[in-house]
Formats: C-alpha cells, sequence, structure tokens
C-alpha cells in the first residue's frame, strides 16, 4: 500500500508549481530518515518500533509511515487513537500500537475491527476488548503497559505477571508484548530494567511467553544497550535530533529530517529611531532594510525568539527583529538581495540556525519546538533532492 501512496502523489513537477504559492512550509528529507532508520538498526540488532505520534513529531503522519513500510517497519506506534485510525484507513500493513486510553463501547469494537493493537494495564479494559473481539468473532491484539517506577500509567510490576496471565487466558484476546519506560535517570533505570526482566521471568515459570518486551526509546537507544530488549522505540532520533548535547556523544550518527522555510511577504526600509512590531520590541540604530514572513508562533515560531532568531536568507545568516507575532516574522534583509517571493530558511538541516539551535535559542526542549510546528502547514517530502509526495492539510 505504501507504494500507492508514493505513485498517487502527483508529479515533481506539479509539486514544486504548488510551492511557489506557499508562504511558509516543511521539507521533509526522506533520505536522511532512512539514514536514522538504519543506522538504528544496526546500533540496536533488534525490532524498531518508530514512534510516529504527535503527527509523526510535527513531520506529518500519514507520509512518514508510508516511507517507514517501504523501509521494512512492521510496527509504529502512536498516542492517540485517531491517529492509529488514519494509518488503518490509508490501508498500510504496518502493524499499529495504540497508547491511547478507551472509554466508549464503540471505541473498543473500531480497535478491534481496524486490526489496531491496543496498549492495556487493566483486566476492566482486557475484558471490553474481549467482548468486542467476541462479537466481531475477531482477535484483538494488546501490548501490557507495565509501571516500573515512572507512576504515570500502567499495571505495578509486581502485579503485572498475574493480569498478563489474566488476560493471555481470555479466548479474544492475544498478548503481543510488554513495555515500559525509562525514567532517564541511571540507577532508576537499572532498578526498572530489573523489574520488567522479574515479570517475564516470573511468566515464564507460569507458562507465558510474551512475544516482545520493550524499555527503550530514543534516550535508551543513545544510552542503555542493556535495555535493547526484543524492540526499541525512536521517536525524536529516527527525525534525526539529539535532544541534549551528551547524546550526540552516544556514538549514534543521525541527521536532521526537517527544515522550515518561507517566502519574504513584503520589503521596506525602516528609518533610524523606528521601531518595529509590538511593543516596539526592535528600535533600528540605522537605516534597515526589512523583511516581512508570513509565519510567527501559530506556525511553531517560539514568541521567545524575539530578536534572537537566525534565518538563513541568500546564503547568509539574519537576525530576526522585534517580537513574533501570530502570523508575523520580521528579519533584517541589510545587505542582501532578498526581494517579495525570496525563499529563506528558518530552521535549516543544520549551522546556526539548525532545529536544535533554535531551540536552544529560544530556550524550549526540541520535543517543544517540533511538537508546536502548526499541522496545517504545508509538508513537502523529498528523496534524492526530488519532490515525491506532498501533505496540504
Amino acid at each position: 500500500m505504501s507504494e500507492r501512496f508514493f505513485a498517487a502523489q502527483p508529479s515533481p513537477e506539479e509539486i514544486r508549481r504548488r510551492m511557489m504559492g506557499y508562504t511558509s512550509w516543511l521539507e521533509i528529507n526522506l533520505d536522511n530518515i532512512e539514514f536514522n532508520l538504519r543506522n538504528i538498526r544496526e546500533r540496536v540488532g533488534v525490532e524498531v518500533m518508530p514512534v510516529v505520534k504527535n503527527n509523526a513529531y510535527g513531520h506529518g503522519l500519514v507520509p512518514i509511515v508510508a516511507y517507514l513500510e517501504t523501509q521494512g517497519v512492521a510496527w509504529v506506534m502512536v498516542a492517540k487513537l485517531r491517529e492509529a485510525e488514519m494509518i488503518k484507513e490509508a490501508g498500510f500493513e504496518t502493524e499499529v500500537l495504540n497508547m491511547d486510553v478507551l472509554f466508549a463501547g464503540e471505541q473498543y469494537r473500531g480497535v478491534v475491527e481496524k486490526g489496531i493493537t491496543q496498549t492495556v494495564y487493566t483486566l476492566e479494559a482486557a475484558e471490553r476488548l474481549n467482548k468486542a473481539a467476541e462479537e466481531l468473532g475477531r482477535e484483538a491484539q494488546v501490548f501490557v503497559k507495565v509501571d516500573t517506577g515512572l507512576n504515570r500509567v500502567g499495571v505495578r510490576h509486581t502485579e503485572a505477571a498475574a493480569l498478563i496471565e489474566e488476560i493471555n487466558g481470555l479466548p479474544g484476546v492475544k498478548v503481543r508484548g510488554m513495555f515500559s519506560t525509562f525514567q532517564q535517570r541511571p540507577e532508576e533505570d537499572r532498578v526498572a530494567l530489573r523489574r520488567l526482566l522479574a515479570v517475564d521471568e516470573e511468566l515464564r515459570s507460569r507458562g507465558v511467553k510474551v512475544e516482545y518486551r520493550s524499555m527503550s526509546s530514543s534516550d535508551g537507544v543513545f544510552h542503555n544497550p542493556d535495555g535493547w530488549l526484543d524492540v526499541v522505540r525512536p521517536g525524536i532520533s529516527l527525525y534525526g535530533v539529539y535532544p541534549e548535547p551528551k547524546d550526540e556523544a552516544s556514538g549514534l550518527k543521525l541527521r536532521q529530517a526537517l527544515q522550515l522555510k518561507a517566502r519574504v511577504e513584503y520589503v521596506k526600509w525602516v528609518e533610524e529611531g523606528e521601531s518595529v512590531t509590538y511593543w516596539g520590541r526592535f528600535v533600528a540604530p540605522k537605516r534597515m532594510r526589512v523583511g516581512t514572513l508570513h509565519l510567527g508562533f501559530y506556525d511553531g515560531i517560539p514568541r521567545e525568539m524575539a530578536n534572537k532568531g537566525k534565518v538563513l536568507v541568500d546564503g547568509q545568516i539574519k537576525q530576526s527583529l522585534g517580537s513574533v507575532s501570530l502570523n508575523h516574522y520580521l528579519v533584517d534583509l541589510t545587505g542582501v538581495k532578498a526581494e517579495k517571493g525570496t525563499e529563506v530558511t528558518v530552521i535549516a538541516e543544520e549551522g546556526e540556525n539548525s532545529l536544535y539551535k533554535t531551540a536552544e535559542t529560544a530556550g524550549w526542549m526540541t520535543y517543544s519546538l517540533l511538537n508546536h510546528l502548526n499541522p496545517l502547514m504545508p509538508r513537502v517530502y523529498f528523496r534524492d533532492e526530488e519532490p515525491v509526495a506532498l501533505l496540504e492539510p
């Protein structure tokens, strides 16, 4: 199905024609995602279940899953039921693990009907899935979330083996795996891993073998080989982002996949002593050529970037000016030839305005920056520098 997805896309010429009308857009380098996936696979040597929650960390859910399927990915994980439904509605063969909680009866039926693998950690949820499965003549697949110390959700590790054994005995439910989450504190993480392995050992003593055991998200992939087990769940690392400087020192080579681009909306001269933007956040120290970009904090530019942002214009890094508005972002164009319609790079794959550097400048986490990107912004997907897919919500 993934090949049909790409075959149904507009031609590269048509995509480029449409891009000429965009005021701002995201470019996703699929070759870099392939590079990251390959390096993660080679590093861990076990099943890789990419996390594509939150619109694939801003990269666009359906096109990213389509591409991952072409790369032989067997599983993806999502945080919201609607994300799982979108993947299944697109017809992909990739298995989907849904972490979202279910409340309504039709949700339980829908999960079973669509073949979504559901996270459970209570007998009540498993029994409702079992009921739906028996009514539909289908089998419900589940992963059991085990709480090994994070204390968010999950069956407590001391009670997990008994619950998994009971769920495994339900006629309409198949337990595919169990997983937990590290705290990202080394000593506590060693304890958490021992707890999950103890659950597995107890289950084996009861004659129950769980197919998949998983502990590691991106931080575990970077720093905790003991926690790789049967499946790792990389999220932000798949998209080529190191959340912290220590992560780059882990030896895992990654390439950022995303760029944020825009076109200059308007160019004007601002005289010495004149202010720009709300509250006069910038006062021109001399006569300046100033450009306006039609994007702002609605599109994910942090308001903390006031007078701090860096934009790549005509091969030069230029400074943002004044406050970040809901829909406008100003940049110094003095000394460059940019005019209305000139393409600029607001977030680049590397350099002074990479995603990490932009987040650092704003005082944000890279996670926050990615997950604030406007889902309505067009996304263009490239392979070998050619556009191969387009997402225009």
